[in-house]
């Protein structure tokens, strides 16, 4: 027996109002902020999305009862800044997966951080305002126990040039902390990174800089 394909776009278009806009993130392609993932934690998939209405844009979910989709929640954000990430993960718990935003900051190159959680009353921030970030990275990383099916984060704060501050980020267990022991592994790539830079631009004394940092972060030999 085969499935018939989801039409997520047409699903969530039928669900919101007629001059209502899908929102779109501010990347290459211009993808829909739509997602498919299950954020209740009942196992199976909802889809989530946001949508531009009059003067707020709203996140609601949609969850398939036998062929047909309603609504689980729904919520106005407050927020008519760009969308730059848009995604789900096991951030704060392992079932029922948290949305991690990105919004655009209006007066600089960067974004802020929104993280945001299903619960039975509503959708609920997990973290305050104020986490800016320029890249942003979710993987679940080794720590000292190996990978344990929660995802850290990894924020890259611009500092000049196309150097960059890293910082890598776990849910413990009311707050984003910053932490140490995954860098043995996520620094092997910010060193692969600041490795590229510092070959293709050897009079830049700042890359090497940067590269020697990772390097010790990554716990490996600093490179001559």
């Amino acid at each position: 027996m085969s499935l018939t394909p989801i039409d997520f776009h047409s699903v969530v278009r039928s669900c919101i109002p007629q001059e209502a806009e899908v929102v779109v993130l501010k990347r290459e392609g211009s993808p829909a902020a739509i997602i498919y993932a299950d954020v209740d934690g009942d196992g199976h998939p909802e889809i989530t999305a946001l949508y531009r209405y009059l003067d707020n844009q709203y996140l609601f979910s949609l969850k398939n009862y036998s062929g047909n989709w309603f609504p689980i929640a729904s919520a106005a954000t407050g927020r008519m800044q760009e969308l730059t990430d848009f995604a789900a993960a096991p951030v704060s718990r392992r079932e029922g997966w948290d949305l991690v935003i990105g919004w655009q900051n209006e007066r600089e190159s960067s974004s802020e951080l929104d993280i945001v959680q299903w619960t039975t009353t509503g959708f609920q921030r997990l973290i305050p305002p104020g986490t800016f970030y320029n890249h942003l990275e979710i993987e679940d990383m080794p720590g000292r126990d190996g990978r344990d099916g929660l995802c850290e984060i990894a924020l890259w704060v611009h500092e000049q040039d196309q150097a960059y501050n890293v910082e890598t980020y776990r849910w413990d267990p009311y707050r984003l902390v910053p932490i140490q022991d995954v860098y043995s592994y996520y620094f092997q790539k910010v060193t692969r990174y600041y490795e590229d830079l510092a070959r293709d631009h050897p009079g830049e004394q700042v890359y090497r800089s940067y590269l020697e940092e990772a390097q010790r972060k990554a716990g490996g030999s600093i490179s001559s």
